[in-house]
């Protein structure tokens, strides 16, 4: 279950057109640190697009949504690191997925 986080407007970088995206957070995991060994408490976040006005979409917020955030691969891309001149290289990216047990019932 992902549960509605924030709903926004955006702007489309090649036609400027507006529109508009739900927040989704997926469940509480505890990760552990690569660099210090350490665990912490993280959840995935992706945001989606939706036809809905910006006012329905902001009714959605602390609603839940079935389905799951899943890692999938993508072409590689480079994120800058804050405060600092490294780049990272990505191969991945998450995306919404349904739950295969409401896929199941379809």
């Amino acid at each position: 279950m992902l549960k509605v986080i924030d709903a926004q407007t955006r702007v489309n970088s090649k036609t400027k057109e507006e529109y508009n995206i739900v927040v989704l957070q997926g469940n509480i995991e505890i990760q552990k640190s690569q660099s210090s060994g350490k665990f912490y408490l993280g959840s995935k976040t992706i945001s989606i697009p939706t036809t809905l006005t910006q006012n329905e979409a902001k009714q959605l917020i602390g609603s839940g949504i079935p389905g799951e955030i899943e890692k999938v691969d993508c072409p590689e891309y480079l994120v800058p690191v804050p405060n600092s001149t490294r780049k990272l290289k990505i191969t991945h990216t998450f995306r919404y997925s349904p739950s295969i047990a409401d896929e199941v019932k379809k």
